[in-house]
């Protein structure tokens, strides 16, 4: 069946997917994005980033990088208004259970899905290791080899990304560098090469799965379970499914699958993603081309903690997808919220691939990733945000941007780390190319928040203002003076401090660290 990627990702040397630009101040690297990764043995690929850089080396040449020709927007001109509301710090208070001690959990969960440690004597055992910024993924992973090692032949990591690594296997590698996972850290081997094979069709949908992991006498699906930014079941289930998300199913259908994870996400418009993951994954669980073993799944509560760990055997479909949607059941009672459910205004002040899959989680803030009206929330329950401005990209993105299309407004230094090649693969691939469509690029914080105040409605009591660090960490906010007794109406909201100034730094950016502690 199909081998060849899809002729969009660029199939050959003479279509590049980005067309070249000439320049005299400019020299042209890494433009031969299309070239199959079967024409090149494996570490030896040329790194795959279409794009231009001033002359020069290291760090600084990265940053002078000027993306797809794109030149920086003037917005002196732009009405603006200079009457940016008075804040109030607020905390929120989420139910926050948490692991008392993580490796000690992790071996608690092993232990369930290696009763008889003989089951897996002189075989080769993988642990995919997905991309999202999770918590505690590298001492799960690490206490996972350390408690295999000597049971079995080998335990390798499988780097499982889809398309989030910039489609590469130095990018896969890079990211789950990010996330402490190393060879040096975990002590064994990491896989993170991009072959795929066909496995089946079942109802339009292909099963493709990584020959890293095929390679292995057994793979132990590792991932966090959790609301997924691109899934809308339909109320009730179709029959036969499970309602999951994100977690085991999915890091199977589509992380293991790398870039094939297109052939599930072309299903949105009609089936739906859900119901393409639970399809795909299903027919490589009860196939016998692999053997799934089990699941080892992190639960993470409101603060970005973990609060769980827990695991199933895939001795049925059936049994290992019931077990995972109740987990799921479970983290999604954890999951943050905003305060408030009508905002005029919402800074957010990090965006990024690893903080939420859409930079933003759109859930929280009732956009949908295909589209979205100013003002009306995607869903009946969720809240209703008319602009939004995002103040910086993550550097655990490493420049991959998806999910800023959800902004009105971004600044300058977010736009200038962002690199579109990887923004726009991952987001071709996700089918929500508006993900990478870039919004209005002003100097700094108080230049967009100033121009955003003009073209937002305003409630009673003024404009209704939510200052957060991201969507996955909401424990702390600031609220307009606008939105107090909104908030004083939510009974799970605690203010900490009187009205005040909003205040900035000397470069225009609010100066959130001044409010509350995280990290960047």
């Amino acid at each position: 069946m199909r081998s060849e990627l899809p002729r969009w990702w660029g199939g050959s040397k003479r279509t590049p997917i980005v067309a070249r630009r000439k320049h005299p101040g400019f020299r042209d690297i890494s433009m031969d994005h299309a070239a199959s990764p079967q024409n090149y043995p494996v570490g030896q690929r040329p790194a795959q980033r279409p794009r231009f850089v001033l002359h020069g080396s290291g760090d600084a040449e990265k940053k002078a990088v000027l993306h797809c020709g794109a030149k920086r927007m003037k917005t002196s001109h732009l009405p603006r208004s200079k009457n940016i509301p008075s804040v109030v710090l607020i905390k929120q208070h989420f139910s926050v259970p948490k692991e008392a001690d993580v490796r000690e959990a992790t071996v608690r969960e092993l232990k369930k899905l290696f009763p008889d440690t003989t089951a897996i004597k002189g075989k080769i055992v993988g642990l995919t290791c997905p991309s999202r910024g999770i918590c505690d993924i590298a001492q799960v992973l690490i206490t996972a080899v350390s408690f295999l090692k000597p049971h079995c032949k080998e335990v390798r990591i499988l780097t499982a990304m889809g398309t989030h690594g910039g489609g590469t296997s130095e990018g896969e590698r890079a990211m789950a560098s990010d996330r402490g996972v190393t060879e040096e850290a975990v002590g064994t081997r990491i896989f993170s090469n991009m072959e795929t094979r066909y496995i089946d069709t079942v109802n339009d949908v292909e099963a493709h799965v990584s020959e890293d992991a095929l390679a292995c006498d057994l793979v132990i699906l590792t991932n966090r379970i959790k609301e997924h930014t691109d899934i809308d079941w339909p109320e009730p289930l179709p029959e036969g499914f499970y309602g999951l998300e994100s977690g085991w199913a999915k890091i199977l259908a589509l992380g293991a699958s790398k870039l094939r994870a297109i052939e599930q996400h072309r299903h949105i418009p009609t089936i739906g993603l859900g119901t393409a993951i639970e399809i795909s994954s299903r027919r490589i669980i009860e196939g016998k081309e692999l053997v799934i073993w089990g699941g080892l799944g992190i639960i993470e509560n409101a603060r970005d903690e973990t609060a769980e760990i827990v695991s199933a055997r895939a001795e049925s479909a059936d049994r290992f997808f019931a077990i995972e949607a109740q987990a799921l059941a479970r983290s999604k009672e954890l999951m943050p919220a905003m305060p408030v459910r009508t905002v005029d205004v919402l800074y957010c002040n990090s965006l990024g691939k690893d903080l939420s899959g859409q930079g933003m989680h759109t859930k929280t803030i009732g956009r949908s990733p295909y589209g979205y009206q100013q003002g009306k929330p995607w869903k009946s329950t969720m809240p209703a945000i008319h602009t939004i401005v995002g103040s910086r990209l993550s550097p655990g993105s490493h420049g991959n941007a998806i999910g800023v299309g959800l902004c009105e407004f971004i600044t300058q230094r977010f736009d200038e780390e962002i690199e579109w090649d990887r923004t726009t693969l991952n987001s071709l691939s996700a089918l929500c190319p508006c993900q990478a469509r870039r919004p209005i690029v002003c100097e700094h914080d108080r230049d967009a928040l100033e121009v955003a105040l003009v073209m937002s409605p305003s409630g009673p009591h003024g404009p209704r203002m939510v200052f957060i660090h991201s969507t996955l960490k909401m424990e702390h906010a600031l609220l307009s003076e606008g939105l107090l007794n909104d908030a004083r109406a939510n009974g799970n909201v605690e203010t900490l401090s009187d009205p005040s100034p909003l205040r900035f730094s000397s470069d225009g950016y609010v100066d959130l660290q001044s409010y509350f502690k995280f990290e960047h």
